[in-house]
């Protein structure tokens, strides 16, 4: 298993939304640390996040075994699925269902979100 658990909040997952509802993980192999990723449980399903900083043959022959070890963790939570999330600044990234279909994962979708910051408001015309 290539899966342990960090106590540090990796930057590049600082953007998670509540970040106390979500457990932190580095993922390593014998080169070193090639990603990050987040784990936050939902009522029936287990949220993952991950962010990678390398990538290769290697790289996704770990991910695959990557994907059985939260295959478990969700059936040991009691969860019937994992639901894969991925955030992008600019564009939706089209290899996206490929590397998600390598894991496992089907019914891939794009999904935008935006955020409004509520603790500037400033009311409209005095409304």
């Amino acid at each position: 298993m290539s899966v342990r658990a960090s106590r540090d909040i990796p930057p590049a997952l600082a953007y998670l939304p509540d970040l106390d509802r979500y457990r932190f993980f580095e993922l390593y192999d014998g080169r070193g640390v090639y990603g990050f990723g987040a784990l936050a449980e939902g009522p029936d399903n287990l949220e993952a996040h991950l962010e990678l900083s390398r990538f290769g043959p290697h790289v996704l022959r770990s991910l695959q075994g990557d994907a059985l070890w939260l295959r478990a963790e969700a059936a040991r939570l009691g969860k019937s699925h994992v639901l894969a999330l991925r955030a992008d600044l600019d564009r939706p990234d089209p290899r996206w269902p490929k590397f998600t279909r390598l894991m496992g994962f089907t019914g891939q979708t794009v999904v935008q979100v935006a955020r409004l910051d509520a603790s500037a408001f400033a009311p409209f015309g005095g409304l």
